[in-house]
């Protein structure tokens, strides 16, 4: 009888992954999960997305940041919708119960993390072939930056003013630093929020400002007047376009440490 049962469980999870593979009407709640998209040849298949989502053609919007119009989602009969740590456990419950498949995409904490979920991402869209040349390319780019260290150079990377947030370890942001060869000056921190004067006694030797609307330009004169500062005076006070910075697909990981490294230099 368990034998017939665990059959029975096996056969359903198979049937439920090619339902999904299968999928030729997907909506995503996540930036992030539409670019993984369109990296793996499949935004044709987009019906709806954030208004937050950057595409190449005009798709129905259905959500902003957070707020999902279900309503909405519904009408579009998605075959499969795709959703981040952003989209609320409420959301997620009302979409399952009109018999739509949800598949959930946690903030990933690392590189390597970002890697795998596009990877979960690719079997769900039947493109593993093309995610493995997508990632094989990638990492040659990591490795590329990985062979010209900077040299345990100490790195502030700030994502917030007021108050202000610094990027922690045991997140894909620490990451950039750590590949980079950096030292996070945040490194033993468990928690972003920061003073500016905790900040100026770690004195970092490199500022990288994350892109904060009209508010980067103001905030890197800001650091500047501190001409003490080692960031200062090696001129190391950087703005980086949270567009690529922030959003976690291996590809914009890979844009956003090059670019980092080149102005390392």
């Amino acid at each position: 009888m368990q034998k017939r049962i665990f059959i029975l469980s096996l056969l359903l999870v198979v049937v439920s992954l090619v339902s999904v593979a299968s999928a030729k009407r997907i909506i995503s709640l996540s930036p992030a999960l539409t670019r993984n998209l369109l990296y793996l040849g499949e935004e044709n298949e987009l019906v709806g997305c954030t208004s937050y989502c950057h595409t190449t053609r005009k798709i129905n919007v259905v959500a902003t940041a957070v707020k999902v119009n279900v309503e909405k989602v519904v009408s579009l009969k998605p075959d499969l919708v795709i959703a981040s740590s952003m989209t609320t456990p409420e959301t997620v419950s009302q979409l399952k119960k009109f018999g739509i498949q949800v598949v959930m995409f946690p903030m990933p904490k690392s590189y390597a993390e970002i890697c795998s979920q596009f990877r979960q991402l690719s079997r769900l869209v039947g493109r593993e072939a093309l995610a493995n040349k997508v990632l094989l390319s990638v990492q040659q780019r990591i490795d590329r930056v990985k062979a010209r260290k900077a040299n345990g150079r100490r790195i502030f990377i700030q994502l917030g003013v007021d108050p202000l947030y610094a990027v922690i370890p045991n997140t894909f942001l620490n990451d950039y630093i750590t590949l980079a060869g950096g030292r996070n000056i945040a490194e033993g921190m468990t928690m972003g929020s920061i003073t500016r004067e905790a900040v100026l006694l770690k004195n970092p030797s490199v500022i990288f400002i994350v892109t904060m609307g009209n508010i980067d330009r103001q905030e890197k004169q800001r650091w500047e007047k501190f001409s003490n500062l080692e960031a200062v005076r090696r001129k190391k006070v950087i703005v980086i376009d949270s567009n690529m910075a922030c959003v976690p697909t291996p590809v914009t990981f890979a844009e956003t440490l090059e670019v980092m490294m080149k102005m390392l230099k």
